[in-house]
């Protein structure tokens, strides 16, 4: 799970047990309620504020995100299947390997005996004068057994490095997509607590002590 998923996750979770608060020593104004539902779900603040058209534009907004989402990482992900049992046919790769590290391999090697020897190259480097090191190397890098491959032509190697390709692009837009979840969880908060016409409003901006500062006022 990428650190974008974790974050929306934290904040929905704040934004429910803030809601769920039901021993605060003083009541939680319907501003600061606002704010908070609207890291849960955008556009619920302002729905709360009887603002009903950023409430609907925010709500599609989201549901827009979503779809977009689970549609660029299904697609990514089926691309990837694709090109896995593209190489168990093509190459007589191993499909089950859990590794992705291995599959791009795949991508770059016509044969896993070439890839090979390339990290025997490595071990060499890394281990000049120390022949057990180099086997050690060898045997936790390299691929052998049941992970071997060996394409049957250069066309299906770049074939499946197109599908890869592919799929990464989609996984890589999911990723950018969710970003904008979590976006507009947060404009809908700033516009909850600095864009509405509700006079009770809670957060605000004050002039500081010092002559050329300014200083936040807040309360929920």
């Amino acid at each position: 799970m990428s650190k974008l998923k974790y974050l929306i996750i934290v904040l929905i979770i704040f934004s429910i047990g803030f809601a769920a608060d039901d021993n605060n020593t003083e009541p939680v104004s319907i501003h600061g309620k606002a704010i908070m539902s609207s890291l849960l779900m955008p556009g619920l603040g302002q729905h709360m504020l009887n603002n009903n058209l950023k409430s609907e534009i925010m709500l599609w907004t989201d549901g827009a995100i979503w779809l977009a989402y689970t549609g660029l990482n299904w697609y990514g992900n089926s691309r990837n299947t694709d090109a896995r049992l593209f190489a168990g046919v093509n190459a007589y790769a191993n499909t089950q390997a859990k590794s992705d590290k291995y599959f791009q391999a795949l991508e770059r090697y016509d044969n896993s005996e070439l890839y090979n020897e390339d990290i025997r190259r490595e071990a060499r480097e890394q281990f000049p004068d120390d022949p057990a090191a180099q086997n050690n190397y060898l045997a936790e890098n390299g691929y052998f057994s049941n992970m071997t491959w060996n394409w049957n032509s250069d066309s299906s190697r770049i074939t499946y490095w197109h599908e890869r390709k592919a799929a990464r692009q989609a996984l890589t837009r999911a990723s950018f997509v969710l970003g904008g979840a979590l976006l507009n969880r947060l404009v809908s908060a700033i516009d909850c607590a600095f864009f509405t016409s509700d006079k009770r409003i809670k957060i605000g901006f004050t002039p500081g002590s010092d002559q050329y500062s300014i200083g936040l006022i807040y309360q929920f």
